[in-house]
């Protein structure tokens, strides 16, 4: 969702098995892959999770080669599985919910992705709690939305806890910090708060620059 100078952001963080970013040969080796595990899956009948993580794996595949119906009815069949076996307030279910509704949200379809978000970060308030890095996500994806909305005052608080929440992180997930901060700070460019946006701006450079010399890189 990018829009009014909004960064570009991916929705979908949660890719499971799903390969990302790839060429075209590999995308069809990717296919064949999961196509030939949901068939085994559907033909054995045994575990019904696997072939929900078939589904699921494919939907990111097709949203990546621009098949968002396609995605989209993948989705829900994962989503449609996973509630039934494992529960409609599983941690599993809200990752499947927050990659149906960066489908939507990508797309523009604010008023459909709402309420899946809502219903995501709720499960994961429940399941995992307050401070889990997960709940921070979905925070996030949650102020992205209603600042795309023009709600800034329910963006506002969402952004913060997911800072705070990240902040205290130092799991593999840490590194989504300088991408929140990048969002609020354009929501603050957006209503005016430039000086307190710029303040952001320069902590997610920190990050970046801390993170390229750990590894050695440079951009």
């Amino acid at each position: 969702m990018a829009e009014q100078g909004r960064p570009t952001v991916s929705w979908e963080n949660d890719t499971g098995d799903a390969p990302t970013s790839l060429d075209e040969h590999a995308q069809k080796t990717a296919e064949r892959r999961l196509l030939a595990q949901i068939h085994e899956a559907e033909r054995t009948g045994t575990d019904e999770l696997a072939l929900a993580d078939g589904f699921y794996n494919l939907a990111i595949l097709r949203r990546q080669q621009g098949e968002f119906a396609e995605a989209e009815r993948l989705y829900r069949k994962a989503l449609d599985i996973r509630e039934r076996k494992e529960g409609p307030n599983d941690p599993d279910v809200a990752t499947t919910l927050n990659n149906l509704a960066g489908l939507l949200a990508s797309q523009g379809d604010y008023e459909a992705a709402q309420p899946i978000l809502e219903r995501a970060l709720s499960i994961r308030r429940t399941a995992l709690g307050d401070t889990h890095v997960l709940t921070a996500e979905s925070m996030s994806n949650l102020a992205l939305l209603y600042a795309a909305q023009g709600n800034t005052a329910a963006a506002e608080p969402l952004y913060e806890q997911a800072i705070a929440i990240l902040e205290k992180s130092d799991g593999p997930r840490q590194g989504e910090l300088d991408r929140v901060l990048d969002n609020y700070a354009a929501l603050l460019h957006e209503t005016g708060r430039d000086a307190e946006a710029g303040g952001l701006e320069a902590r997610a450079r920190l990050i970046r620059a801390a993170a390229e010399q750990q590894t050695g890189t440079t951009h």
